[in-house]
C-alpha cells in the first residue's frame, strides 16, 4: 500500500514544477507610482505654509483657553475644602479629571472655541476604555456641557458650571 501513496503525493508537486512561475503582467498588476500614503496621513488636517504638522495636531487635540479649569455640578463640587466633590471635573489642556478617571483628548471631530468633540481615552479604578464625547460652553461660558456618545455613555448631557 506504500507503493501506491508515494506517487499520489509526488504528483501534485511534479505539476506544480511544470508550471510557469512568472505569469505576464497586465497594466493592474503594475505597480503604481502614486505615493505610499498612511490613513493618519489621509484624514490629517491641511498645513498652511510654514507651520509644521505636529504644531497643527498639538492646537487640534486641546481644550480652548475658554473650557479650562475646574467645574462643579452643584456648588459643593467647587469647595476644594470638601473630599466629596465627586462631582468637579477639572479640563486641562489636553485632558479631564474627573473624581475618579481622567481622559485625555485622542482624535478630534470638532474643535472650535465653544465646541470640542473628540474620542477619549479614558482610565480610572483599574479600567480603561475609549469615548466619544462632546464638551460645549453655553450661557456665556458659565456652563459647559458634557454630552457623551455610545451604548455604554451616560444618557443625556450633563451640566457643570464654573467654579469661581
Amino acid at each position: 500500500m506504500k507503493r501506491f501513496i508515494l506517487p499520489l503525493l509526488a504528483a501534485p508537486l511534479a505539476l506544480a514544477a511544470c508550471s510557469d512561475p512568472s505569469p505576464e503582467r497586465d497594466a493592474s498588476s503594475t505597480p503604481s507610482m502614486a505615493p505610499i500614503v498612511s490613513e493618519s496621513e489621509a484624514f490629517a488636517p491641511p498645513v498652511a505654509p510654514g507651520a509644521s504638522a505636529s504644531a497643527v495636531a498639538m492646537e487640534d487635540a486641546s481644550f480652548p483657553m475658554s473650557m479650562r479649569g475646574r467645574w462643579g455640578m452643584n456648588a459643593a463640587d467647587c469647595d476644594p475644602g470638601r473630599a466629596d466633590n465627586k462631582g468637579l471635573m477639572t479640563v486641562g489642556p489636553d485632558s479631564v479629571k474627573f473624581y475618579e478617571s481622567i481622559g485625555e483628548i485622542g482624535v478630534v471631530a470638532q474643535r472650535t472655541e465653544n465646541i470640542v468633540r473628540a474620542t477619549f481615552d479614558y482610565e480610572g479604578e483599574g479600567m480603561e476604555w475609549k469615548r466619544d464625547a462632546r464638551y460645549e460652553l453655553v450661557d456665556g461660558g458659565k456652563v459647559l456641557v458634557l454630552t457623551e456618545f455610545g451604548d455604554d455613555a451616560p444618557q443625556g448631557p450633563r451640566r457643570y458650571s464654573q467654579c469661581k
